[in-house]
């Protein structure tokens, strides 16, 4: 994971952020990726992005509000690299056939991207506590802090924040909300009620 979040206008400057739309099974998301990685991967409502929703987006907003330039290609056609890697990324996952993950350029304190890190090692079809993912990371102590970096995650799906789970094994807590973790759960094999 590449980036610690800097305050200031200075944090992400003449960055550029590739955006578009990638249609899945349960919904169309809008990808962003830097020439690091990707940056940010969130629903939306049709198959365009504005700039107005894109800022929207905590991940993105902050990089905006620094002065990021987006832009905006067709939902087909041809990306520069990493939004190409980021795309066939999702649409992998969505169709069944792994794949590793490409580079991310994440926003993020060291503990968020730590967090984040580990989210990455839960494999498909697993599930883990937030108290199991604290300890995970050597703070036992800290579930509710993981629980909130887990919900600050910019990369839901392909950072796997949907295979966390309550300490009593309930689905609890997801941005793109508990039905889609639940279809994620089901379509990763894992049978949740």
């Amino acid at each position: 994971m590449n980036r610690k979040r800097s305050n200031g206008p200075s944090a992400h400057p003449k960055t550029r952020i590739d955006v578009t739309t990638v249609r899945t099974r349960w919904a169309t998301f809008a990808v962003a990726a830097t020439s690091k990685g990707i940056a940010s991967i969130f629903p939306t409502r049709g198959t365009a992005i504005t700039a107005a929703r894109a800022s929207r987006d905590p991940a993105l907003g902050r990089r905006i509000r620094a002065g990021a330039e987006l832009v905006f290609h067709p939902a087909s056609g041809t990306y520069p690299q990493s939004l190409s890697r980021a795309t066939a990324a999702l649409r992998a996952y969505a169709s069944g056939r792994a794949r590793r993950l490409p580079p991310l350029d994440l926003d993020g304190t060291p503990f968020q991207l730590k967090v984040w890190e580990r989210l990455c090692a839960i494999p498909a079809g697993k599930t883990i506590s937030y108290g199991e993912l604290a300890a995970s990371i050597g703070r036992p102590s800290a579930a509710r802090a993981v629980g909130a970096a887990v919900g600050a995650n910019p990369v839901p799906i392909l950072v796997p924040c949907h295979r966390v789970k309550g300490v009593n094994g309930s689905l609890t807590g997801f941005g793109l909300g508990l039905p889609m973790k639940k279809a994620l759960l089901t379509y990763e094999g894992r049978k949740e009620a």
